[in-house]
């Protein structure tokens, strides 16, 4: 049996795995040995093999989505002349870079060279500027750096774990379920501070239900307070950082009353004194923040705010202590490291003129960008507006994750030249690719990628490249080459790494006050880059450092930290008519961005089977809508009118009665328009340059003039659908659409009847059932996987029975995907237990939240809200809980 240590592909944990092979035959486990997840994987990694056999997987060039099949000599050559040639006519800055976090550093590190150090331009983004760029500004403004400083260690030892717009148990489940054992061994406290219950809220000690985006008030008022306690190192605040007595004054400028500044949070004067009490009587405190405070307009004030707290008490660097930025992506820190934002150049430098110099001396014959490039968000306003004639997109699908999606395809419309380079073609971005580029996916590529805390993961390809799919460092040197470029003549991911690593010895040697170093590694060989084990940065001897600042010396050429206070408050958005309300968009619990590598794998999509929008109970009766049925959100400043989506809208007492929720995860793969981010405009934080995604205002309206439908088999195509998807089974599919009431379609060759206000259409062949419908005005509950069953059945009492009966029953939610334990069973199992034992019983008889532990927060709310199962709960007619 071989065996190759790889590491997930998901979120910023940065998991290790081991893939073990037997002949053809492969079967994945989470690597006992990796500091970062100890032998444990979430669902979604466990289910990574799933993922392999994609749909519509890119394996060969080709012009555009549908076009004829290239060479790589020929595809090469196309691109090598179209951007020289707009380089040529137009300049420098007409063409450009957009990467993503899923690429290898190796990838990020050519990619950055040939832009920024060839092509003479730094329009070279990444989509982790949509999840990150937020944290990276505040390190900046307070560490002189983008240093991380603390380690996942630190929650093991914390006293306090804070965690601030982070559903860390959806979204870093190993991470969560680490902060759980540490409650569990040593009494850790846990504080959530999010405006919904979310699962990670249901676990905490105490919920803070924060006002969207206005995190600020709560830590600048937080800082206030601690500054007027015992908490205060009065010692260390003297000797290693600067700016605390000017940002107190700043505070005081805006902040105003303590009670305005509580009610602008929405935060009552009681739970303040516990959070307050909490940071002065403990001496390890870390406080940890995501993409709550990340996609704000103030969400790089909102975390130096936060940092400002810990400033006070001197705990940066310290064992159990300080701030925690939660990454997104597998490598949203390997791509700060070498430069992937526009706004950096490799190896954390910026753009002064010492800094370009040595770059050029370090790439000989280069041009080396002369200032910072256009962020994501400028990039295509850009190309919408034609100053953008050549753009290269790698491994990201930006029409569907970037806000204000409509102007984002109008940019690829208008854009002349567009290369996408991704492992399938079903991407919304693909379809307005001139050229597609087969890159290698997860299981093929080799390279290393850096984790939240710093840690370097060699990827290991455990399975040889499909077609002709190639590494993406690949690809951009033969382009490189073709233009006529040198210095991108590397054999292998090692010769690259190597020289990235030799890079930061020459920006160390430059800058000493820098602490990002790979020096130690410039010399690493072939071998002993295969065998590289996980190792933290800064890299300067055999073994790495834990946490960083430890010794109160930054990376300011003075040593010293920054406090840092915004000089303006954030004000709380004003509603422009009645009817909107606040939408918040996040990830749902077992879908990866957007779906194009999870969304065909039937465990994964059983938890959100459909695009939903989620709303309080109380909302949906003052605005007299109905849990399961179809309403229109329309966007209220989105610079294109064609900004409305319709969804179904879900009962949800976790979301707040002012709020909505919905899955960013929807493409218009699976509908014609179902991207949340067509409704939300792209509005920034000012200083990061993030987009805004949170807390944007829609107005919602009913659809009752629609009816929904499933259909299992081969039905006769039904016209004037509105949106129609397929959604993966255990075994088959259905197909899911909407359609106006006035078209509902008649049974042809078969029958026709109704049951609990469902229209059930079965079409017969030869006396069998070939297809069945089912047609209602609201949310249709029923085992979609039973019904499909009945495919080829006999057209019986019997089968016609049978369908009833599931129709009658509904169906029940997958829960536990890892055990694939389902609402009814968790019920059923605990009416047999008194209360206080329910949670223990199912845990031990159904293995449910004894996996990855994401669905913890779930099975708490199913216990809390009374045991009553699917098919009493669920009418046609009534109220479902969210599937």
């Amino acid at each position: 049996m071989k065996l190759t240590q790889t590491n997930c592909a998901y979120c910023g944990v940065g998991c290790g795995i081991e893939v073990m092979q037997s002949d053809q035959q492969f079967a994945l486990k989470g690597d006992a040995e990796h500091p970062a997840n100890h032998g444990r994987l979430c669902q979604k990694g466990e289910r990574l093999l799933d993922t392999l056999p994609l749909p519509q997987a890119l394996r060969y060039p080709r012009l555009g989505a549908n076009g004829k099949q290239l060479t790589w000599d020929q595809a090469t050559s196309l691109v090598a002349s179209k951007f020289s040639e707009a380089i040529a006519e137009h300049g420098s800055d007409s063409v450009a870079f957009y990467l993503s976090g899923q690429l290898l550093t190796e990838d990020y590190y050519v990619a950055n060279k040939l832009a920024k150090g060839f092509w003479g331009t730094a329009n070279v983004d990444t989509n982790s500027r949509l999840c990150m760029s937020s944290a990276v500004s505040a390190h900046l403004r307070a560490f002189g750096e983008d240093v991380v400083p603390g380690c996942y260690q630190d929650f093991d030892l914390a006293d306090v774990i804070v965690l601030v717009g982070a559903n860390t148990a959806w979204t870093h489940p190993v991470l969560f379920q680490r902060i759980l054992r540490a409650r569990e061994s040593r009494g850790t406290k846990l504080v959530v501070i999010d405006p919904r219950r979310t699962a990670t809220a249901r676990q905490a000690d105490l919920h803070i239900a924060i006002k969207p985006g206005q995190d600020l008030w709560l830590f600048s008022l937080l800082f206030k307070h601690l500054s007027q306690t015992n908490a205060v190192d009065h010692g260390y605040i003297a000797n290693h950082t600067s700016g605390s007595e000017d940002a107190l004054t700043q505070l005081a400028n805006w902040l105003g009353t303590d009670e305005n500044a509580l009610q602008q949070s929405g935060v009552s004067a009681t739970q303040f004194q516990q959070l307050l009490a909490l940071y002065c009587d403990n001496e390890a405190v870390v406080t940890a923040s995501c993409m709550g405070v990340n996609q704000s307009v103030t969400g790089t004030d909102t975390t130096n705010a936060i940092i400002n707290c810990h400033l006070l008490k001197g705990h940066i660097g310290q064992p159990g202590c300080g701030f925690f930025s939660l990454t997104g992506q597998p490598n949203a820190m390997g791509g700060r490291e070498v430069g992937g934002l526009a706004t950096q150049l490799a190896n954390h430098m910026g753009f002064s003129c010492e800094e370009r110099q040595l770059l050029a001396d370090f790439w000989p014959r280069s041009n080396i960008a002369p200032h910072a490039g256009l962020t994501a968000t400028e990039l295509f306003q850009a190309m919408a507006d034609g100053k953008i004639n050549a753009v290269w997109i790698m491994a990201t699908n930006p029409l569907a994750s970037l806000p204000d999606s409509a102007l984002v395809r109008r940019a690829l419309q208008t854009c002349p030249f567009v290369v996408v380079s991704d492992i399938t073609s079903d991407t919304d971005t693909a379809q307005f690719a001139d050229v597609l580029l087969p890159a290698q996916g997860w299981s093929e590529k080799s390279g290393t990628t850096t984790n939240s805390e710093r840690r370097i993961s060699r990827q290991r390809a455990f399975k040889p490249a499909l077609g002709e799919a190639r590494a993406d460092w690949q690809m951009v040197c033969d382009v490189a080459k073709a233009i006529g470029y040198q210095g991108f003549d590397y054999a292998s991911a090692a010769d690259i790494f190597r020289e990235y690593a030799a890079l930061s010895a020459k920006v160390k040697q430059a800058f000493p006050h820098k602490l990002f170093d790979l020096s130690a590694l410039q010399h690493i060989t072939d071998d002993a880059y295969e065998a590289l084990s996980p190792i933290q940065w800064p890299v300067t001897s055999s073994h790495a450092h834990n946490r960083l600042y430890s010794d109160g010396v930054f990376s300011f050429a003075d040593g010293r930290a920054r406090f840092v206070v915004p000089s303006a408050a954030p004000m709380q958005p004003e509603a422009t008519h009645t009817d909107t309300l606040i939408l918040l968009s996040g990830r749902s619990r077992d879908q990866w961005h957007t779906r194009s590598r999870t969304g065909h794998v039937a465990q994964l999509v059983a938890h959100e089977q459909q695009p939903c929008v989620y709303a309080h109970p109380d909302t949906l009766v003052v605005r007299e809508l109905v849990s399961g049925q179809l309403v229109t959100l329309q966007g209220q400043q989105t610079a294109e009118a064609n900004n409305e989506l319709l969804v179904q809208v879900i009962a949800d007492d976790t979301v707040p009665v002012d709020q909505l929720f919905m899955s960013m995860h929807w493409t218009g793969r699976e509908t014609a328009v179902a991207s949340v981010n067509l409704l939300l405009d792209s509005r920034i934080d000012t200083i990061s340059k993030q987009p805004a995604f949170k807390g944007q205002r829609v107005a919602i309206s009913s659809r009752k003039d629609l009816l929904q439908g499933i259909e299992w088999g081969n039905p006769t195509a039904i016209e004037n659908t509105l949106y129609r998807f397929e959604q993966v089974l255990a075994k088959g599919a259905c197909h899911h659409f909407a359609l106006p009431a006035c078209d509902s379609p008649e049974a042809r060759n078969g029958l026709k009847w109704t049951v609990e206000n469902v229209e059930i259409h079965c079409e017969l062949k030869a006396g069998r059932i070939h297809a069945i419908r089912l047609l209602s005005p609201l949310r249709i509950a029923i085992d979609k996987t039973a019904v499909f069953a009945l495919i080829d059945d006999i057209a019986s009492a019997q089968s016609i029975g049978k369908l009833e009966q599931l129709v009658r029953a509904g169906d029940s939610p997958l829960v536990c995907v890892c055990k694939g334990v389902s609402r009814d069973q968790i019920i059923t199992v605990a009416q047999s237990f008194a209360p206080a034992k329910r949670f223990e019983a199912v845990q031990q008889l159904t293995g449910c939240g004894t996996g990855c532990g994401s669905c913890r927060g779930e099975l708490l709310s199913i216990l809390e809200q009374g045991l009553t199962p699917s098919h009493s709960a669920v009418t046609m007619g009534g109220v479902q809980d969210a599937d």
